[in-house]
């Protein structure tokens, strides 16, 4: 996938593998009229509740129209309509932005997790830990600190669209 192979070169996406793009189910790809591959945005469940906005991406040559918006819109829209929460990281201005205009709970670290979801709290740590277990993307972590010193912080978003008791 051209895609996962663009991914290796930005700072602000850790990636996935070619097996894992291929497992998921709430994949939503953005096309021009000829059916060219403008960007992508992959999108998984964990645990019960929730959902992941794992990796959005647009190819360089159409960034600043709107298409990685357009994706993270529709991936949220996705979970809303499926009853799942949604999880993102980023350090993406543009994807923050959009956090806080969906009035997503936003936060630097899981030492600093909202207490409104510490109730999901386990979840997030066996999510993390599983997903830290792919060598694949350990090695992407660290390549990635190498080749792109000195980027901003992750940041955390949470949103609810299930109801808390």
């Amino acid at each position: 996938m051209l895609a996962i192979e663009a991914i290796k070169y930005t700072p602000n996406i850790v990636g996935y593998t070619r097996k894992e793009w291929l497992k998921c189910e709430h994949i939503i790809i953005a096309e021009d009229e000829r059916g060219q591959m403008l960007g992508a945005c992959l999108n998984y469940d964990f645990a019960e509740k929730w959902t992941k906005i794992a990796a959005l991406y647009v190819f360089d040559e159409f960034r600043g129209r709107g298409i990685g918006r357009s994706l993270f819109y529709k991936s949220f829209d996705d979970a809303t309509n499926r009853h799942k929460n949604v999880y993102t990281i980023s350090r993406n201005p543009t994807v923050i932005k959009m956090m806080n205009e969906l009035n997503f709970t936003t936060f630097d670290s899981f030492l600093n997790f909202p207490d409104r979801f510490q109730p999901d709290l386990l979840d997030f740590y066996i999510h993390s830990l599983q997903w830290l277990a792919s060598p694949y993307r350990i090695q992407e972590i660290v390549r990635k600190q190498i080749a792109f010193p000195s980027q901003q912080d992750f940041i955390y978003g949470l949103k609810s669209n299930v109801k808390y008791c």
